[in-house]
């Protein structure tokens, strides 16, 4: 399902994505689970690649250049959400930087562009376009919009448009002082199984499990928060996915 690693250019996943997309674009690539909420969102590559695109037009529609340095603050406060995936595979094909961060730390952080944040503090960044994210399991938006913020939900009247912009940055994630380049992007170990995880506390690692291994290798997620392990073992069965170690460990 993936391409050879010898066609890719560095740090090129979305080009991965697209060859997904177009030769297994029904299979599921993402299933997110809040076993505490009982809630369950499933996005075939092809789903999520549409989120990707009109996330990435979202951004040009606020006049957020390409190349953009985006804060995901999702990644750090709701590590896994399908939400967060969308938003930094649409920064990445922008040829942008994941900045993975707190809120209360974007003060102390330089250049940022935009911030995307969740429900739990919904008021904006000063100084930085900020999108908010009820975290929905269908999309949908605030019950009474946050004042001074885009909702994400206005996400769903973008264009499909879809376009790929080459990265000028040799830096395409960070996370306090742990940075990643494009190079490192692609060399994450590919998976081609169906694998449950239980996002853990380091955001790189939580990246590399959910999206860009299954992304690189063909495979898909299962990522599930608030679970027991009797419940995890039981999901596993019920998704047919093997249960990674870390859900154990966490």
């Amino acid at each position: 399902m993936a391409l050879p690693a010898n066609t890719l250019e560095p740090g090129d996943l979305s080009a991965v994505l697209e060859h997904r997309v177009a030769t297994l674009g029904a299979a599921p690539l993402i299933t997110w689970y809040d076993l505490g909420a009982g809630s369950r969102t499933e996005l075939s590559g092809k789903t999520f690649a549409n989120w990707v695109d009109k996330s990435a037009n979202l951004l040009v529609s606020m006049d957020v250049e390409d190349l953009p340095r985006v804060a995901n603050t999702l990644i750090i406060t709701d590590p896994g959400h399908w939400v967060g995936l969308v938003w930094t595979m649409a920064i990445w094909q922008l040829g942008g930087q994941v900045v993975a961060s707190p809120r209360e730390q974007l003060a102390s952080i330089d250049l940022l562009d935009a911030a995307v944040i969740g429900p739990q503090t919904p008021h904006p960044v000063p100084g930085v376009e900020t999108i908010a994210c009820s975290l929905h399991p269908l999309g949908a938006g605030f019950a009474d919009r946050p004042a001074g913020v885009t909702d994400y939900a206005e996400v769903l009247s973008q264009p499909d448009v879809h376009w790929r912009v080459a990265p000028e940055s040799p830096i395409c994630f960070e996370a306090g002082d742990c940075q990643k380049n494009w190079d490192e992007l692609t060399a994450v170990p590919p998976s081609s199984e169906r694998q449950l995880i239980v996002p853990g506390a380091d955001p790189w690692t939580t990246l590399c499990q959910t999206l860009i291994a299954p992304v690189l290798g063909g495979g898909s997620s299962v990522i599930a928060v608030g679970g027991t392990v009797d419940q995890l073992d039981s999901l596993a069965t019920q998704e047919r996915a093997t249960l990674s170690r870390q859900a154990y460990a966490d």
